[in-house]
Formats: structure tokens, sequence, C-alpha cells
């Protein structure tokens, strides 16, 4: 455990210094002239007028206010999607575990451009981010952090792992069963165990009791298994409001 929240900040701004002047020179950021960000996917895009390409997977870690001075957490933000401020929960909880109120609050006040720099730092080292950077929107400055860089390929994979929702906005497409959308206390069994905390490699799946009986019976996705399961689409959050209830 860290002695103070001064000592354990000022370390993270400055492993973050020396981390983010290698992520710049490693791939030349300011080679680019412009940039994109997709909130539907969490995927950030530099482009260059010359074609050049460079995509990565990113946190929104939170922004800083320059009419209020106030800086907010992501996770507490209402207009953010929750798939891209996934893992802030570890800070979040960090900050509880060594009472760094600062953490933990969702809106801190009295702040400037520099605190901004001290909060992405801080989530940079708790999730072992490759970089950071920051965006500005009218009085809005916005702090991400990249988690991995994405080939070509993997970002337009990406865009087809997501669907729209009109509960939850966009989230990461997962199937159930028809059964599964229609009641309550129906059991729920998935192809694997889900934890909304973690990005799965896979999409989410899964039925209930009757469908997992089907299954025993016919050991295969025969045409009559596909007909009595007859899997539905919906976002991860519903699929885990399903599980819940499940």
């Amino acid at each position: 455990m860290y002695q103070d929240y001064a000592n354990f900040k000022n370390g993270c701004v400055m492993e973050l210094s020396v981390l983010q002047e290698e992520f710049m020179k490693l791939y030349q950021i300011n080679s680019y002239e412009h940039w994109f960000y997709d909130h539907d996917i969490g995927a950030f895009h530099f482009k260059s007028d010359n074609g050049r390409d460079l995509y990565f997977k990113y946190i929104d870690v939170g922004s800083f206010s320059t009419k209020r001075n106030t800086w907010m957490w992501s996770w507490d933000n209402k207009s953010t999607p929750k798939q891209v401020a996934k893992g802030l929960e570890k800070v979040k909880a960090y900050g509880e575990e060594n009472n760094f109120n600062e953490l933990s609050r969702g809106l801190v006040e009295n702040g400037d451009e520099y605190t901004g720099w001290e909060f992405t730092a801080i989530t940079a080292k708790l999730l072992n981010a490759i970089g950071a950077y920051r965006i500005q929107q009218e009085h809005l400055f916005i702090y991400f952090i990249f988690t991995n860089e994405l080939t070509q390929e993997q970002y337009d994979e990406l865009k087809d792992k997501y669907v729209g929702c009109e509960s939850h906005g966009t989230g990461r497409i997962a199937f159930v069963c028809q059964h599964l959308l229609e009641g309550s206390n129906l059991g729920f069994h998935e192809v694997f165990d889900s934890n909304p905390l973690i990005e799965p490699e896979n999409d989410y799946q899964a039925w209930c009791d009757k469908c997992e009986k089907a299954w025993e019976r016919e050991r295969a996705w025969t045409e009559n298994f596909k007909a009595f399961t007859d899997l539905k689409i919906v976002c991860d959050q519903c699929y885990f409001d399903i599980k819940r209830r499940s």
C-alpha cells in the first residue's frame, strides 16, 4: 500500500511521462493529421492525409470542464456508454481501499487540466495502458488511455460485435434463447462463464432450463434445437439484466 495519495499520484505521473514518450515515438502519433473515436465500439482511429491508418482500443477515463473547473470520471457520466468505461471499476475500488477519495468520487471539484492528466496517469498504471491521449471539445478536455493496438482487420471485426439497443444505446452483441426474453426464474446456462467487467473473446450466449434439456437430447445444433431455442440478439447490458433475473 502506498503511504499517501500525493506520493502515489506523483509516481504515476512520472511513469506516464516515460510511457508517453515511448508511445508517441513508437507510433509517430503527431504525424497523423486527423483523429476519430467511436464510443459504440471503443476504438480510436488516427488517419493521415497520405492514407495511413492507426487504430487503438481505448478506455474513456473522464473529462475536465474549463467552465466549472471540475473533473468527472466517465463511469459517473450518463452520456458515456458503459462499454468504454469498463475497467475503471478497478480504479474506483483502488480508491475506496486506500481512502483515495479523488478516485472514488464521480465528480471532483476545483481541478485543472493537469488534474485530468493525473487521473489519466493513475488509470494508465492500474490498467496497464500502452499510452494516453487527450482531445478538446468546446469547453471539455476528454482523456483516454489506449489498451492495445488494433489491426485493420480487428477494427473491422469489432464493428460487427456491437448492436443498437433501445434501452441501453449501443452494446456488445449477445444471444439468448427466446424463452429468456419472456420471463424470469427460467434458469440460465451459458456457453462460457461471463463477467460484466471482462471483455470476452467470443459473443455471450445463454439459454434456459428447457433449452438445456433439449441440448442434452440433441447434443448438436440440429434444426430442431435451433428452432426450439430461436436465439435472439440483445446487447450485453440486457444480457446481464436477464442473467440477474434468471
